[in-house]
């Protein structure tokens, strides 16, 4: 896991020495703004030569000694810059080197360059994790940048005449008098152009409850049976719901040291069905209590760490954030998360009463990476820590997106797929519990949007012009510009389909 950078000018000529170290302070800079986003010691891994810079704030996961970036094959005909985990990448380890290829290092980041030299951009096709990346080609002068199949890393680019700049955050890019542009998920960009690799199917799966079940319960244990394959202890952040709940139940079976992370103001039902869970199974685990002022202090560091300009993101990452600085005090450096889950299974209270909750989930999942998905990248990089998603893992996300809806809402209860293949491993007070969102259950409720009303010197109807309707909407719109970023050209949140149609949220705790 780490932050990336990369200069690629597609019609290089003869660079002079003064050119070359002018890219690498460029580079160096654009490195410095995501510096979070890795290990102290190994930040700013780079590499420049002509037509290209390419580097990284490395967060040492995989091959921790020998997996330095950027990383290029032995014949130097290829460099890459690699930000994430691709899982089981054994298998697709081992398909190389039966083919001829000789690995130097134990890291997944070198399987990309050896994939790409026998199979081109068709490499993407085997892959499943969580990745941006950025590969220069020295043969031709051409470049291949990607993104994962659902959005779990960032990647960003501007273009510059000839010249692309890409990095893991847009701050990096800010200093460019040019629009900055999102590599959308499941495409990669080659030759200017994007390109699609990866679609989820719109068309239902033919599949009876107990096929659905058994089906999802396996596809469940090995995404989270390879995303914890690490020697390094493992952090869940554990809300007491069912997903966090499933999460880390199911880490614990495949891994021997699991410690549980939970916050929330005092007295909420989040700390209290988690301590009970955590006390019940005897499940290492560290509680915090949130303070309403630190949370408000937070607002100007988290808007720009996290780059959101929405209000409910935002005020989301406020609280977030604060889980993950606990999980990087207690000397953790990898963490797991229930994200996504209900996105794809149909988890909240607008999915009961949508006209489309089809429609609704295709929404919500494909809006993840500039929302949720978001939130946790930046949440957990601002304080070095890779969280990763079993829920979005690529074959799951597959198999849950087609199970047709009224697997997922059945009988009046949301979630009845993940319910099911989860009822008998946890309690039932965790399988049936009720969907409580974040604000609610955490005891955050309205102390942020209280607060965000109340504040005055905010320009009478700021973003109006893209539906940004609300005074706090209007305040966290305000706290983006002042962080240097340009004004959105949309929202990322609809209502009706992101929060209710009447406001805010209704809380049931």
């Amino acid at each position: 896991m780490c932050g990336i950078a990369a200069i690629i000018d597609t019609a290089p000529s003869a660079d002079t020495e003064r050119q070359l170290e002018r890219r690498d302070r460029e580079l160096l800079g654009m490195l410095g703004r995501i510096r979070h986003r890795g290990d102290p010691e190994c930040f700013a891994e780079r590499s420049v030569g002509t037509g290209a810079a390419l580097g990284t704030n490395r967060l040492a996961i995989v091959d921790r000694e020998h997996a330095q970036q950027p990383q290029t094959d032995a014949q130097g005909q290829i460099r890459v810059a690699y930000n994430g985990e691709l899982y089981g990448f054994g298998t697709v380890r081992k398909e190389l080197e039966d083919l001829g290829h000789t690995f130097r290092t134990a890291s997944d980041t070198e399987v990309l360059i050896h994939g790409y030299l026998e199979w081109g951009e068709k490499l993407l096709d085997r892959l499943n994790g969580m990745f941006a990346f950025v590969l220069h080609d020295l043969r031709d002068g051409t470049f291949l940048a990607a993104r994962d199949h659902v959005g779990i890393k960032p990647l960003y680019y501007v273009r510059r005449g000839t010249a692309y700049y890409f990095a893991s955050e847009q701050k990096c890019l800010l200093t460019y008098d040019a629009p900055i542009h999102t590599v959308s998920p499941g495409t990669y960009l080659k030759d200017g152009r994007e390109q699609r690799y990866f679609s989820l199917s719109t068309q239902p799966r033919d599949i009876g409850p107990q096929d659905a079940v058994a089906t999802y319960r396996r596809l469940f244990d090995e995404a989270v049976r390879q995303q914890v394959d690490t020697d390094l202890p493992l952090a869940v952040t554990f809300s007491g719901g069912i997903d966090s709940a499933a999460v880390l139940h199911t880490a614990r079976r495949f891994h021997p040291a699991v410690t549980a992370f939970t916050i929330g103001f005092e007295g909420s039902a989040d700390v209290e069905v988690a301590e009970r869970y955590c006390r019940e199974e005897g499940i290492a685990h560290v509680v915090a209590r949130l303070d309403r002022q630190e949370l408000i202090d937070a607002i100007p560091e988290v808007v720009h760490g996290a780059e959101f300009f929405e209000a409910i993101d935002a005020m989301d990452t406020c609280v977030g954030q604060f889980a993950f600085r606990l999980v990087k005090q207690h000397g953790f450096k990898l963490a797991l998360c229930g994200e996504g889950s209900d996105e794809v299974n149909a988890g909240y209270d607008l999915f009961r009463q949508h006209d489309d909750p089809v429609g609704l989930m295709r929404y919500r999942v494909h809006n993840l990476h500039r929302t949720d998905l978001q939130r946790v990248d930046r949440s957990s990089m601002m304080h070095s820590v890779e969280t990763r998603v079993p829920f979005m893992d690529r074959h799951l996300l597959e198999f849950a997106y087609s199970v047709p809806m009224d697997l997922k809402l059945r009988d009046g209860q949301d979630k009845w797929l993940l319910r099911e293949a989860f009822r008998g491993r946890l309690p039932s007070y965790l399988v049936d519990r009720p969907k409580i969102r974040m604000p609610d259950g955490s005891g955050l409720k309205n102390t942020l949007v209280d607060y965000a009303r109340t504040q005055g010197g905010v320009e009478p109807g700021l973003g109006a012009d893209i539906g940004v309707d609300t005074p706090e909407g209007a305040f966290f719109l305000q706290q983006y510009l002042k962080a240097g970023f340009p004004m959105p050209r949309e929202r990322h949140k609809r209502a009706g389909y992101d929060y209710s149609a009447n406001g805010y949220f209704e809380f049931v705790s």
